[in-house]
């Protein structure tokens, strides 16, 4: 290998000075002053100022106080909503700021000749960046060296077959190694590379709308288009000798209508609920990427998962070393297996756990070909420069390692079957075994001779089985897919207290025998998924995509990526392969699995409390609607104006819905929220009305009260609409009837009370 130094101190200051570094000038988040021009230039904001302008004109020609008092206190109620949001976003920000930290993202640099980690954005322009399998290529740059690389461009192209590099070849960034070494030098960085000017791969903490707040934003929409109708029924079906612009009465209703169903504060309030709720969650112990990921967690039905790295804590350590070479010392194979190790350009934690071995410090590596989850196997090409006690001075030989069971199809028949008794007689079922041994070439494996079996052993994860309970207690079925044999599998489920049956065990070459439709059945009847390739962990997660059965993947490795990518929730380990974590929905801080049922939890109670605070938005509207209609057709009063509606807006639904979701501690999974929101909404927004027009039925008032009795009696009955939505947050009722009870006693005290003071004569 040519030897590489990279950029020394002097250089890498040079270009930071020249502000040549991988610094990106898009934010994780929205800046402060973003979020103050988005919230006072909203489209409902502006869609309210082009009510009060309305309002205006016809006060200026007609000179009544009723319309500029309605102005001011639309623009008021409009000031208080804006800066809560303005409060909240911020505060949403500040939460996403801080889970952008947990996930640091480094990149090993060759500097002053020297390997050094560094932060990914640290990254200056001429940079020598290292490549290992399973790393993301971070900048556009080029090859310069290369150990049979194998680089997956599906993120950007599409195309899902691996494509080998060598020197000089260019690599995009976005792009990721699934085998081989080697280095790249950076050429476009920052806003300037591939990922971020064409294809924007780069992750993007921010408060996007998921496909539930899309609907909400869709049913809101709807209803504001609802108003629109409604309006123009007034004006051309209404009373002619009330229906025009010069009955004051009739401008004020066609404004209430409007700033009714103006749908203020939902979307918002919805988004900045998620936003949230990504900070408690990462205080839990994970980290959320996708917003789409909290709304999901309700859906799952099925948790497919690795067993590496998940039901175990992937420390593997060495406990059996079977000899099948007479003609080698047991010490001499111990040696070869530490040299095979620390002169393997694959790092992984096999690998880590031969590291412990002696080894030979004059072997040279000639040529490699790394491992890869669809081989299931390395070579490595060595010289030995010296007598090494097993290899005489300057002999060369092609070392091979892998799967015990797919390298034992490769030898003698007599070898075979001599592997094969020391495998019964030293009962090695239980743990994950490797053959090692001697083949021809790099690339002809047809004949091996073994030297060992190495048998190894993993440390089961305590915890995981009280979070499997947790699952199955949510009718969330468990799947097993991983490259392990079945024996070593069913071990490890066994130690953590999960007994599984063979008959629901099944492997990867089995699989391959199917037809689809047997195919679709099998995998839902099976747990136990052994030798599975990564085609084969995608198979099976788009089959149930394709049969609707919502479906997590959770794994660790470059064999897990297209699983997790095609999954309907991919969750990735911490400390898994960096491209794994980059494309997950979920990143599991310390691999504590046992922690997700809990972050399920709160993603439900997430849900739980937009669900709430969306039925109490919607009853308004739906009041609203309801009025208008009975109005129009059967000449009922309408009792609204543009100033009561708004005051209903903020004490009617906006504190109580702020109340809700900062208490609502309800954990139980949402179903169907559409139908669950609008089942409620109709029939509470039904009762509240003929509550209101009822109660001026029984009562000897002057037509000129009727308004504010039904007001009255209105609020009354939202106060125990709220009380009754808030029976589904699992909290003290007290805190819910409290508040209510303080809201009616604010809301009578300016109803009986005439005041002097200016302030309290403008809020009365």
């Amino acid at each position: 290998m040519q030897e590489f130094t990279g950029l020394n101190s002097s250089e890498v200051k040079e270009r930071e000075s020249k502000g040549l570094t991988n610094k990106s000038s898009r934010h994780k988040t929205k800046a402060v002053p973003e979020i103050l021009i988005e919230n006072i230039f909203s489209l409902f904001n502006l869609i309210i100022f082009g009510i009060i302008i309305f309002v205006l004109i016809f006060y200026f020609r007609t000179k009544e106080l009723n319309l500029l008092l309605d102005s001011l206190g639309i623009f008021t109620i409009a000031l208080i909503n804006t800066l809560i949001g303005i409060f909240q976003e911020i505060k949403a920000k500040r939460a996403l700021d801080k889970v952008s930290l947990l996930l640091k993202k480094q990149v090993t640099v060759l500097r002053d000749g020297t390997e050094t980690g560094i932060e990914q954005t640290d990254i200056v322009k001429d940079e020598i960046i290292k490549l290992n399998r399973g790393d993301q290529i971070i900048v556009d740059g080029k090859i310069i060296y290369s150990k049979r690389l194998e680089i997956d461009e599906s993120l950007l192209t599409g195309e899902s077959l691996p494509v080998e590099k060598k020197v000089n070849d260019n690599v995009l960034s976005g792009s990721f190694c699934v085998s081989g070494a080697g280095y790249y030098k950076a050429e476009k960085i920052g806003d300037e590379s591939y990922a971020h000017s064409v294809t924007a791969l780069a992750k993007k903490y921010k408060i996007t709308l998921t496909p539930l707040q899309r609907k909400i934003n869709l049913i809101l929409k709807t209803l504001f288009g609802a108003a629109i109708c409604l309006v123009a029924l007034e004006i051309i079906l209404g009373n002619s000798e009330t229906a025009h612009f010069g009955n004051i009465e009739f401008i004020r209703k066609i404004a209430t209508i409007l700033i009714s169903l103006v749908p203020q504060g939902l979307v918002l309030f919805s988004s900045v609920t998620f936003a949230i709720g990504v900070y408690r969650i990462s205080k839990i112990g994970a980290i959320i990427q996708k917003l789409n990921a909290i709304e999901s967690f309700s859906s799952v039905k099925i948790v497919c998962m690795d067993k590496t790295g998940t039901l175990t804590e992937n420390k593997l350590n060495v406990q059996k070393i079977i000899n099948l070479n007479n003609e080698l010392p047991e010490q001499n194979i111990r040696t070869l297996l530490g040299t095979y190790s620390r002169l393997s350009s694959e790092k992984n934690a096999t690998i880590n756990a031969l590291e412990k071995f002696d080894y030979s410090e004059n072997a040279k590596v000639i040529d490699e070909l790394p491992f890869s989850s669809e081989r299931k196997m390395s070579i490595i090409h060595l010289k030995f420069e010296d007598n090494s006690g097993a290899f005489q001075s300057g002999a060369e030989q092609f070392f091979i390692l892998g799967a015990y069971d797919i390298l034992l199809e490769k030898i003698s028949p007599e070898l075979k079957k001599e592997a094969e008794n020391h495998y019964k007689y030293n009962d090695l079922k239980n743990f994950r075994n490797l053959l090692f041994g001697t083949t021809n070439s790099i690339t002809d494996t047809g004949s091996i001779d073994p030297i060992c079996i190495i048998s190894i052993s993993d440390t089961p994860r305590q915890d995981v089985y009280k979070a499997l309970e947790l699952f199955k207690e949510k009718d969330i079925m468990f799947k097993i897919l991983s490259g392990d044999s079945a024996e070593a599998i069913k071990a490890v489920t066994s130690q953590i207290g999960w007994e599984i049956e063979d008959s629901r065990l099944i492997t990867g070459n089995e699989l391959d025998k199917l037809d689809d439709k047997v195919f679709d059945n099998i995998i839902y009847e099976k747990v136990i998924f052994a030798r599975l390739k990564p085609e084969h962990k995608l198979k099976i997660i788009k089959s149930f995509k394709k049969q609707k059965i919502y479906t997590a993947m959770i794994g660790d490795g470059v064999n897990d990526l297209p699983a997790i990518k095609e999954s309907d929730m991919g969750i990735a380990m911490e400390e898994g392969s960096r491209i794994t974590k980059e494309i997950a929905d979920i990143v599991l801080l310390k691999n504590k699995f046992s922690l997700l049922p809990e972050i399920f939890n709160e993603g439900n109670k997430i849900v739980n409390s937009v669900n709430s605070v969306a039925k109490l938005f919607l009853t308004k509207n739906f009041i609203i609607i309801y009025i208008s209609l009975l109005s129009l057709f059967f000449l009922l009063d309408f009792p609204l104006t543009p100033r009561r509606v708004s005051l209903l807006n903020i004490f009617a639904i906006g504190l109580p819905a702020y109340i809700i979701a900062v208490r609502n501690k309800n954990i139980s999974r949402c179903t169907n929220f559409t139908r669950d929101v609008f089942s409620f909404v109709t029939i509470s927004a039904a009762v509240i009305m003929f509550s209101g027009y009822a109660g001026t039925g029984f009562t000897s008032i002057h037509n000129s009260q009727v308004s504010i009795v039904m007001l009255s009696i209105m609020i009354i009955i939202a106060i125990m609409n709220f009380i009754i939505v808030s029976l589904n947050s699992n909290d003290k009722i007290f805190y819910y009837i409290l508040y209510g009870a303080l809201l009616l006693i604010l809301f009578l005290f300016f109803s009986v009370f005439n005041f002097d003071n200016v302030i309290f004569k403008y809020i009365k």
